[in-house]
């Protein structure tokens, strides 16, 4: 298995111009994709080459429309998107860091078919570990976050813990970020990260890993801001960028007045900085959208 082939779903015809547009920036990236051509009108052969280039493939790609599409009526008229997700989803819980994308960008369009919307909320409401869910309008950028992803995916996984809020601060503000921590860990779960510069663990890869298990990421900074956002830009793209599941809080205390030109804007991303003493209740704030939003 090649860790850059990818399953790239067949789709309906609504969304069949987007999936040859992925196909082709995905080609530009450098990843070989399966599979090539039309569905098969056999649905036994059909089936058979679905499993064949899922087994050959390190992730999947689900291309998702208004439309339910092409259905199988060996699988009781279940459509063909379904279908492949659902053996997507065999693979992804035999291991070997399988991964999923979810890829549903027009989301405001009208969705006439209860089964195509009953699957839809399938999709966004049972996420698991390495899958993702983005409705990201750009293929470029779909391609270059799955390129981040899956380069995580081939390193080793840590001691990790599922967690509400994961903190992360440098050691040199480690007297503020033990105030904030300390007030948060009253009213939920957190899992606090202090860096140390001149370690050797690689804390980008530990951080990545570790948001991956979390409700809401927290990036916190006094007198460190030139670490902070260099160190959040990382992350952000280990975790997927734009596709990323967990929300990312870019927050400083505006004490130092240097501070507040600080900050890094992108998508998943919320940047701030402001009074030192009302940081715990925006990181409160900012998780409970992160929960709502779920």
């Amino acid at each position: 298995m090649e860790s850059k082939t990818i399953y790239l779903a067949y789709t309906t015809p609504d969304m069949e111009q987007l999936r040859e547009e992925l196909m082709f920036t995905l080609f530009k990236a450098g990843f070989k994709v399966l599979p090539m051509g039309e569905p098969d009108s056999s649905e036994e052969v059909l089936k058979s080459k679905i499993k064949i280039d899922l087994g050959q493939s390190k992730s999947s790609i689900h291309l998702i429309g208004a439309d339910y599409g092409q259905t199988l009526t060996s699988e009781g008229n279940m459509s063909l998107a379904n279908y492949q997700y659902k053996e997507a989803k065999e693979y992804l819980h035999k291991g070997n860091n399988f991964r999923i994308f979810v890829w549903h960008p027009e989301t405001g369009k009208q969705i006439t078919d209860t089964n195509q919307q009953a699957l839809i909320n399938d999709l966004q409401n049972n996420i698991e570990a390495n899958m993702t869910y983005t409705n990201t309008p750009s293929s470029i950028q779909l391609a270059d976050d799955l390129r981040s992803m899956m380069e995580v995916t081939d390193k080793p996984q840590m001691q990790l813990n599922n967690t509400e809020i994961f903190f992360i601060s440098n050691l040199i503000d480690d007297l503020t970020a033990e105030e904030i921590t300390d007030m948060l860990s009253d009213v939920t779960e957190i899992e606090k990260l202090s860096i140390e510069q001149d370690s050797d663990t690689d804390y980008a890869e530990l951080s990545s890993q570790q948001i991956n298990k979390s409700k809401l990421a927290v990036v916190y900074f006094k007198e460190s801001a030139d670490w902070a956002i260099p160190f959040a830009q990382q992350i952000w793209k280990k975790v997927g960028g734009a596709a990323a599941t967990t929300p990312i809080l870019v927050i400083g205390d505006e004490d130092p007045e240097t501070n507040k030109s600080k900050g890094f804007k992108a998508p998943r991303v919320i940047s701030m900085v402001m009074a030192g003493e009302l940081i715990p209740l925006e990181i409160k704030v900012q998780y409970d959208k992160a929960v709502e939003a779920v």
